[in-house]
């Protein structure tokens, strides 16, 4: 919690990305640039609290489920985390992500920790996934990739697909799930901006109007797409995850991100989000919560970012604020911290 604002951190992940764990021979570089990506433009700059070695940073998952219960709840000021599973099989063996590793950090903090399944059409069983999911490991949502990458065939998974995705979205609505995230706007190599456009939204929107579509990434690209598709659907929702990093480093272009999606006027459905590990959560918790547009811009007042940090989301899944808050204080973390964890203190300290 941050100045008694109750923080949810709406995507973090495994990020299981070790050698071993790499199908493809060019999926070394995806890490690499992601690695960049955070240690040297996003994070904290000469802070070296926040960087890590290229070899720690490819090599997180080995100190998983502490790795994860600790950045997020010891080190930082969120006070609940939502784990999102990625079907990335075709770059990675375990798809990148695998929900075990939350499922370990749920079980002692249930009230704390929440999953996402992931599920790629492509696969075989992909209904059978969805009822496992929900029957068996108790997941919240759905989260889809843009492609799957199938003996060595890149292959779409659009939410407007009435032959592969429209059974697997009645098949999560049959099991009681109301939500399905899908990652848009950032490519992965081999797959090209194109691949990770918004125009499948709308027609899924209109064909589960009972349903509500997370748009994962939104801030990154097409956002006047985004935009004009939370003016239309009140089952449009847009998941901010890796853009609020901008805040911190890049404040204009954090400005542009959210300009386009603060004057939709849909400010009860924009969900703040890290994408944990790859970033540590906290420096950039603290930057959002102290932005400020610039002049001439819409307004992105303490209430809107009270929402956006956490009441928003909360709201999605009907969740009780004040009890979750009341759960959170009487645990061994507690949302009153006298004083945070190093960051990335497993890592450091070898367990």
């Amino acid at each position: 919690m941050i100045e008694d604002v109750f923080v949810v951190d709406a995507t973090i992940h495994g990020w299981s990305v070790m050698p071993e764990n790499r199908v493809q021979p060019y999926t070394g570089s995806v890490v690499k640039l992601l690695y960049f990506w955070a240690t040297e433009q996003l994070h904290p700059r000469g802070d070296l609290a926040y960087q890590l070695t290229p070899d720690q940073f490819e090599r997180m998952a080995e100190y998983h489920p502490q790795l994860i219960e600790s950045l997020m709840f010891a080190e930082s000021d969120v006070d609940v985390a939502v784990y999102q599973g990625v079907p990335l099989y075709g770059l990675f063996r375990d798809g990148s992500s695998p929900i075990s590793i939350a499922e370990k950090v749920r079980e002692k903090l249930p009230h704390r920790m929440f999953i996402y399944g992931d599920v790629s059409p492509w696969r075989a069983g992909a209904l059978q996934r969805i009822d496992e999911l929900v029957d068996g490991h108790g997941v919240i949502g759905l989260k889809f990739y843009p492609l799957d990458l199938v003996e060595g065939e890149l292959r779409p998974v659009r939410l407007d697909d009435e032959k592969k995705l429209f059974p697997l979205i009645e098949r999560a609505r049959a099991k009681g799930l109301k939500v399905i995230a899908i990652h848009k706007a950032i490519p992965l190599p081999p797959a090209t901006i194109d691949r990770f456009d918004v125009d499948d939204i709308g027609p899924a929107a209109r064909a589960f109007p009972d349903m509500t579509f997370e748009i994962v990434h939104g801030g990154f690209a097409f956002n006047r797409e985004v935009a004009g598709l939370l003016e239309r659907h009140q089952n449009v929702t847009v998941n901010l995850e890796g853009a609020p990093c901008y805040a911190l480093n890049y404040p204009a272009r954090f400005a542009d991100m959210m300009a386009p999606l603060l004057a939709s006027g849909a400010h009860d459905r924009i969900f703040f989000s890290t994408g944990a590990p790859v970033m540590h959560p906290q420096p950039f918790v603290e930057a959002f919560w102290r932005f400020e547009m610039p002049k001439g811009y819409p307004p992105l007042t303490p209430e809107i970012k009270k929402r956006i940090l956490g009441e928003n989301f909360a709201r999605q899944h009907h969740w009780d604020i004040d009890s979750m808050k009341q759960a959170c204080r009487g645990d061994q973390y507690g949302l009153q911290r006298p004083q945070k964890a190093v960051p990335y203190s497993v890592i450091r300290n070898g367990h």
